[in-house]
């Protein structure tokens, strides 16, 4: 039932329904979502309400409108692996989609306390940040910052673009293979930067998943902080 006394307002609480409703396989991928007086009689709220929160889904890619037939769902949750080494592209060749990539900024700086301790690189090394939005089929998939030592990598950020796979570059240009990571999750709540970039609300619950990637010889050679709205992401552990 919804809440008046929540914290969040009505459309949203309804927003959240219909999330839930799609991830539990009510509302299946590719079928139609109930028309808006089916969802008046199930949520009990206003017309202005349930469009409210069918204009957000679709804007933030859960629903899709087709012309004289109706709403429906298209977004589908992605499982990801917390123990595999792969990277983005690796992940979307074995789904099958194709990799969608945007920097939004990259630049050359000192490394930060934390940076410095992940790498095993002295506090004054410089570094590669890359700030980068993931997609798939057009909706945000995750926002990521990461770090690569210029001490290893010096002349990567001209070669990263949207089209290529950093694993793939740093394989070809560099002979470094990425064999393993050390991963951490936990669960933050999106500042107005990642809810911007993920087309969440400030506050949203998100993944926070850190990660340092290793070479062939057990070195650390690049770190990441990953940001995934929960309701889009579910991760396992594999046996």
């Amino acid at each position: 039932m919804l809440n008046n006394d929540n914290l969040f307002p009505l459309y949203m609480q309804v927003k959240r329904k219909i999330i839930e409703a799609i991830n539990d396989a009510t509302y299946s991928e590719g079928t139609r979502l109930p028309s808006e007086t089916e969802l008046l009689d199930t949520y009990n709220v206003s017309r202005v309400t349930i469009r409210r929160a069918l204009q957000e889904l679709v804007r933030e890619g859960y629903l899709i409108r087709k012309q004289g037939k109706g709403t429906f769902i298209k977004h589908k949750k992605i499982t990801r692996s917390l123990l595999s080494a792969d990277g983005y592209t690796e992940y979307m060749k074995k789904t099958g989609e194709k990799p969608e990539r945007k920097i939004i900024e990259k630049s050359i700086k000192v490394c930060s306390p934390l940076i410095s301790k992940r790498l095993s690189i002295s506090p004054q090394s410089k570094i590669l940040e890359l700030f980068r939005v993931m997609y798939i089929k057009d909706v945000p998939l995750g926002y990521e910052v990461t770090s690569y030592p210029v001490l290893y990598f010096d002349g990567l950020e001209n070669d990263i673009n949207d089209r290529v796979s950093t694993h793939e570059l740093l394989k070809k240009k560099y002979g470094t293979v990425l064999e393993k990571s050390q991963k951490m999750l936990n669960v933050i709540l999106a500042s107005e930067t990642m809810a911007g970039y993920l087309k969440c609300h400030v506050s949203d619950p998100v993944y926070q998943l850190e990660k340092t990637a290793f070479n062939q010889y057990g070195l650390p050679v690049y770190h990441s902080m990953m940001y995934y709205d929960v309701n889009r992401v579910s991760f396992v552990i594999d046996d």
